[in-house]
């Protein structure tokens, strides 16, 4: 279904799925069909361009309030998108109910939804917040694997093993973190607003989560400007590699080039229609051979004694 309901309370801890919505429940909206939106407009009151925002996947992170709605919109991280490595997901945080819109299906939530993480709906405040926190956990496991993804490309690089579809994928993995910095940026943004307290009340231990998790996004935010800066220096390293290579391989045909002239020359020479030294002389070819013979190795060893080849 495209619409699900969850529960769970202190006398019944265990995830329970609902058929309707209820006070303390948490509504979880998967792909939002016009009739999808509609339903919440009506059932929990909430504004409907705000939440037609949440079908934009190009939506910014940003925090709204309208009567007795918290519109929050964050960015997960969505390493299989077609087009994208981050999505949109919308947190509703009203009087009696939390409610999610995605854009489209995705695990990121599979913790909360399935009893992994210990939650309680009618928590509404850290139910939220654990939302929060698993957005965090998206990026952060992507990253360890983007991290190893580098270093495995260095070391290649090394090895001077790059191919082409190699240089396309690290160039894919350099948008992607530089996708990710703009999204948690603004996400750092939304939780100072959310620190606040302006827009829903925390207690003590839900400071500390806030807290928690600005501290985790600003680690993931230091996490991939390091990762981007990494890949860069990497970039640049090949850049330098692959001209030196280049130039040492015109080098060496130039050299070729060189040294085939010479026989090019002494054989034009002796090769005119008119009388030349050696002419009558039996073996003139062999001495040709070896005067040829003489001067390109001449002319290799003074290449080589110059560090030309």
């Amino acid at each position: 279904p495209m619409i699900t309901h969850y529960f769970s309370a202190v006398r019944s801890r265990k995830m329970q799925i609902l058929d309707a919505h209820k006070t303390g429940s948490w509504c979880h909206v998967v792909n939002p069909t016009k009739t999808d939106i509609e339903y919440l407009v009506e059932v929990f009151g909430l504004d409907q361009d705000i939440v037609n925002d949440a079908t934009d996947i190009y939506e910014a992170p940003r925090v709204e309030t309208d009567q007795n709605a918290t519109y929050v919109f964050t960015r997960y991280c969505h390493p299989d998108g077609d087009n994208n490595s981050t999505e949109p997901l919308l947190v509703v945080y009203t009087d009696s109910n939390i409610v999610t819109v995605m854009r489209t299906k995705d695990k990121v939530l599979d913790n909360l939804i399935n009893g992994t993480v210990d939650i309680l709906t009618t928590q509404k405040t850290k139910t939220f917040l654990h939302i929060l926190e698993e957005i965090n956990k998206s990026y952060r496991g992507q990253l360890n694997l983007v991290s190893k993804q580098i270093l495995k490309f260095r070391a290649e690089l090394r090895l001077a093993e790059i191919t082409s579809d190699q240089i396309v994928k690290f160039i894919e993995i350099e948008e992607d973190l530089n996708e990710f910095l703009a999204a948690l940026q603004p996400q750092g943004l939304v939780l100072t607003a959310l620190e606040s307290g302006k827009y829903m009340k925390l207690y003590d231990d839900d400071r500390d989560m806030v807290e928690d998790i600005m501290l985790g996004t600003s680690e993931l935010i230091q996490l991939s400007m390091s990762r981007v800066r990494t890949v860069a220096n990497i970039r640049q390293a090949y850049d330098v590699i692959a001209t030196n290579n280049l130039n040492r391989t015109f080098r060496r045909l130039t050299s070729i080039a060189i040294f085939l002239t010479i026989p090019t020359i002494i054989g034009g020479l002796f090769g005119m229609n008119v009388l030349l030294p050696l002419h009558s002389d039996p073996n003139a070819f062999f001495i040709i051979i070896a005067i040829i013979a003489v001067l390109v190795l001449s002319t290799i060893g003074a290449f080589r004694f110059k560090h030309w080849i």
